[in-house]
């Protein structure tokens, strides 16, 4: 009696499993062809993508169910039942630049129906607002071309001060049919002080982020009202769209730099690294670390920028160097310096450097 009731009891599991496991499957071919706004509007449940700096990442929250994304998932689920899944591509002290490597090097999403950019308050630490341009569009078109039926929602932060670079987002944004969302108006609505809704006046804490994933929900209501179009993939807006991002690890010069495990590291002041590339474009892929020092960077002889591989955390970091460059041959230097990093509070400093970034046009290589 008992061997019977187990059997009936694990045929009636199977059984449950195997019409759940079809429920499942009727759900995701039923929804593959609805956009996210379909599929949120009927409780379907939908993946997302997040490309981001630290706002992105949630920094500055309490705890991680106040992060903005955590936020809005709860809100989606009281809103229509739809269960959001979150995939995220995100890095505090990013730039669009990074943010466009780690696409590139990352694993492909499955069915990822919505993505969120959130870049623009560290880019305008190191670029201007025309090179962000060609790169917050370059994201946007490598997000598409990866993912083409995804929306696309490009957060303009709350911090953000320089009107250039809110600009740019907008205009990119326009031409591709995604949906802007200015952070800095719930906020100056709110009525609140930038104390109150920031952990640092520019990381928002959970009051903060509440604003956020509130702003986005909103947002996607009137996108579900007004029955929006989800965002295409036109001709670019700005030139060298077909560009792509490649590794150049071999040296041209070297000073007191060691090799461990295909990485460059120096401990002392006046090492240097040197390679030789061509094109417009030049990051450098870097081990930051609470060890890290400072660099000079020097460009066919001409000092471009002091560089920090300090970080508080053991990070592979993507760093944007320099573009807009003739696209002729030329000649980058890293050269350590004695003075550390002031966050740095270790007797030592440690430099790691693995390759630099270049770019190369797709079109010519195929």
């Amino acid at each position: 009696m008992k061997s019977s009731a187990k059997k009936v009891f694990s045929i009636v599991f199977l059984a449950a499993a195997v019409i759940s496991f079809l429920a499942i499957q009727s759900e995701h071919y039923l929804s593959e062809d609805l956009s996210v706004y379909e599929k949120i509007e009927a409780g379907s449940s939908f993946n997302y993508l997040v490309i981001g700096d630290s706002i992105g990442r949630g920094a500055g929250a309490e705890n991680k169910n106040l992060r903005w994304y955590s936020q809005l998932e709860v809100l989606l689920k009281d809103f229509s039942g739809t269960r959001a899944r979150r995939n995220m591509l995100v890095q505090s002290g990013a730039t669009a630049f990074e943010g466009i490597y780690k696409l590139q090097k990352a694993p492909k999403f499955r069915d990822i129906d919505l993505i969120f950019i959130v870049f623009g308050e560290n880019d305008r630490k190191y670029m201007d607002s025309e090179q962000f341009t060609f790169f917050y569009e370059k994201l946007i078109r490598n997000a598409k071309e990866r993912y083409p039926g995804s929306e696309v929602i490009t957060i303009i932060e709350s911090p953000l001060k320089q009107e250039q670079f809110a600009d740019a987002i907008k205009r990119v944004s326009a031409h591709y049919g995604a949906k802007p969302l200015d952070m800095r108006i719930p906020f100056k609505k709110s009525g609140m002080l930038t104390e109150q809704l920031t952990t640092d006046t520019v990381h928002p804490n959970g009051k903060g982020y509440q604003l956020y994933a509130a702003s986005i929900l909103e947002l996607i209501k009137n996108n579900i009202e007004t029955d929006a179009e989800i965002a295409s993939l036109p001709k670019p807006l700005t030139r060298e769209q077909t560009l792509s991002f490649y590794e150049k690890k071999n040296l041209s010069g070297s000073k007191g730099f060691v090799i461990e495990n295909g990485i460059n590291i120096s401990k002392r002041n006046g090492d240097y690294l040197e390679y030789e590339f061509k094109g417009s474009i030049l990051g450098v892929k870097a081990i930051r670390s609470q060890y890290g020092g400072n660099l000079r960077v020097y460009i066919d002889g001409e000092y471009i920028r002091t560089i920090s591989t300090w970080w508080p955390f053991t990070r592979e970091r993507y760093l944007y160097i320099a573009s807009g460059l003739d696209k002729g041959q030329h000649n980058v230097r890293f050269e350590t310096v004695e003075k550390t990093s002031p966050n740095n509070s270790s007797e030592q400093q440690i430099i790691q450097i693995s390759s630099i970034i270049v770019a190369k046009d797709k079109k010519k290589q195929s």
